[in-house]
């Protein structure tokens, strides 16, 4: 392990360089670091745990109610904390090619990224 550098590639080592963009689904369509290119080697992607609908995710084509994937969505229970659904990892090379659409028009997605 002593040969590793910082960008050997390795799959025990995560960069060190990276940050976070908080995306708002305004009129239920949002875009990765509001269209503004922000180059990337992968981010995970994560819808906040107060939105009330379905988040759909798209790259380099605007989502919509038919086009892209659902995300996983937080949760909260009666009986128990919150939900712990997974973050997707996307491995693109900049945050402005990831499209969002929600019912919810004021949606959130949590954006984490490696450089």
């Amino acid at each position: 392990m002593s040969s590793e550098t910082r960008y050997s590639g390795s799959v025990l080592r995560i960069r060190s360089y990276g940050g976070s963009v908080r995306v708002t689904c305004s009129s239920n369509v949002g875009q990765g670091n509001a269209g503004v290119s922000l180059p990337c080697c992968g981010c995970w992607v994560s819808p906040a745990i107060g939105n009330t609908e379905v988040v759909k995710m798209n790259i380099d084509v605007a989502a919509s109610a038919i086009l892209g994937i659902d995300l996983q969505r937080q949760y909260i229970s009666g009986t128990s904390a919150g939900g712990a659904a997974q973050p997707l990892f996307v491995p693109i090379d900049d945050l402005s090619k990831l499209y969002f659409y929600s019912v919810d028009a004021n949606a959130i997605i949590d954006l984490t990224y490696l450089l």
